[in-house]
Parts: C-alpha cells; structure tokens; sequence
C-alpha cells in the first residue's frame, strides 16, 4: 500500500470520476485506474463503484477513505514538523567552563547543526571560577549557562551531568597501597582558585587532610603541567584532567566529591524556541553517551 495511491482514491472520491481526479493530480486517468486498481487488490475488497456516470465509494471505501484522511493529514503534520525545524533559527550563547566544552559540547552542536542548520551557537568556555558561568546569564552575556551547583535562585535550573574531584598526582611518585590518604609530605599542594575547589578542600581536610597551599593558581591545565612535571599535587575536577596524561596520575578521594553541573538561564530566556531546542539537545543522552568523557565514566548523569 502506497500513500499516493490512498490519495488518488481521495481525488476520485472527491472529485466524482477518475477524469475529473486526474485533472485534479496533474496525472493521466489509467495512472489513477491502475494505482487504485492495486490498492483494492492489496485490501482485498472494491472501494469504488464504477458507473457511467462517475464513481461513488463502497462502504469498505468509505471506511478506507476516513482513514486515509486521517493518514493524509499526519504527512502535512510531519512536513510541518520537518519544516519548523528547518526553519528555527537564532543565535544562542553558552557560558560554561572550559573542560565542558572541550569534552561534552562537540558532540551536542553536531547533532543540533543537523536537524537545526539555523541555530548559530557560541560558547565563552573561558569561565574559570563557578560565578563566572551565572553571572555571564544574569548580565545578559549568555543565554545558557552549564553551571556548578549551587546556583543563584533567580536561574532556572535544569539537571545535567556529574564529574568528581581526584587528586592529581605524578606518575613518577610510588605510592603505598593503604587506604587513606596518600603521604604526599614531599611535594607541595597546589591549590586551585576557586570556590569550588575551595569547599572540597575544607572538606578534605575535615576528613584528615592536611596540606596547606604552596601555589594558588587560575587554570587546572597549568596545575596537571605542573604535576606532570613532579612539581607538586593537587585536587581537581576530573573532567578538567581528561585524558589523563602519561607523566600524571589519579586517584579517588578517600571522601565522595562530587561536582554537579546543571543548565541555567532566566526564565523567560529558556522559553525561547532556539533556547529550548538547544537544553533538548544537551540533554539528550543518547547524544551524551557518544562523548569519550561519558564513556570512560568520567562523567554521568546527576
């Protein structure tokens, strides 16, 4: 069964007579005779009395032609549908840190180029302490931010990926295999600068850990050169130090430290068309699934 031919028999029952259907299709009159011809074959039974003065439908025909309405009017809602996609269109701004959109973004903007060409994305993953990523949505400067928990209550939030703090050590240092924490006397600690950071650590050290800072610095890239270099150790998102490098390695914290992301945006902002398609697709786990981060279970879902 052809949807064409379920629309000739539409314009015959329509139109009164295959002649006046095939006027009506732009087609030849036994083109209609034929495809409806292996329509009623198909199904079995005559959906057409043929008299000389035109053709009227069967019963059976009658039941076949509300449905073949019905199937008619789904094809215009899907090249509706199809259309609107085509034709959403718009710029969106993504806040977020660089991590995210070294490692989760790529994949998403591929998948949204595709189904929606219109839509432009552009990402300010230059933020390096958590404030940075709200306040860039609460000055206007992004429509989207993918935050770190907590949030500013005024953002809407919409749930997204985890990663967890680590401690980032050389690949050259021997360790013990007892539990707990590593003894890591002989190297200095370098201290990430910002809050996020700083909450694991006072959290780490209410569990027993005691190193105070030797350096504060901005970037976890110039930390893991550091490190990788025997420089010093320290505590990081894991995303941040993904794919680990040769001269360094990783270890869980003896404590759960767990970084949670979410998507923020004003209110108003998220209920933008192009805003809207953009959440969909970063939310998407099938999408995510086919990041390298997820599937070495660097990340997963909140």
């Amino acid at each position: 069964m052809k949807l064409s031919q379920l629309k000739m028999l539409l314009a015959v029952a329509d139109a009164g007579s295959f002649s006046a259907a095939a006027q009506q299709l732009d087609c030849t009159q036994s083109r209609i005779s034929h495809g409806i011809g292996e329509l009623e074959r198909t199904l079995g039974t005559r959906l057409l009395a043929r008299t000389r003065d035109g053709s009227t439908p069967t019963d059976a025909g009658r039941r076949v032609l509300e449905k073949a309405r019905q199937m008619v009017r789904l094809e215009a809602s899907l090249l509706d549908a199809v259309r609107e996609g085509h034709e959403l269109a718009g710029r969106v701004r993504i806040a977020c840190f660089r991590s995210v959109g070294t490692h989760l973004l790529p994949h998403t903007l591929e998948a949204l180029a595709h189904e929606y060409p219109g839509i432009r994305v552009d990402i300010d993953d230059g933020c390096d302490e958590r404030g940075d990523v709200t306040q860039a949505v609460l000055q206007g400067r992004a429509h989207i931010g993918i935050a770190q928990l907590p949030v500013e209550p005024e953002l809407v939030r919409r749930s997204y990926l985890h990663d967890s703090y680590v401690m980032v050590l050389p690949a050259s240092l021997k360790l013990a295999g007892s539990a707990g924490w590593p003894d890591t006397r002989k190297l200095p600690f370098l201290q990430l600068a910002c809050s996020g950071a700083q909450a694991v650590l006072e959290r780490c050290r209410a569990a027993g850990f005691a190193a105070q800072p030797d350096r504060l610095l901005a970037n976890e890239t110039s930390i893991a050169a550091l490190v990788g270099r025997g420089m010093g150790y320290s505590i990081l998102p894991e995303l941040s130090v993904f794919p680990k490098a040769d001269d360094v390695q990783v270890l869980a914290l003896p404590i759960p430290a767990r970084r949670e992301f979410a998507i923020t945006g004003l209110a108003e902002t998220m209920r933008a068309p192009a805003v809207k398609a953009v959440v969909r697709f970063l939310r998407d786990k099938r999408i995510v699934a086919r990041t390298r981060a997820f599937q070495r279970g660097i990340v997963d879902w909140g």
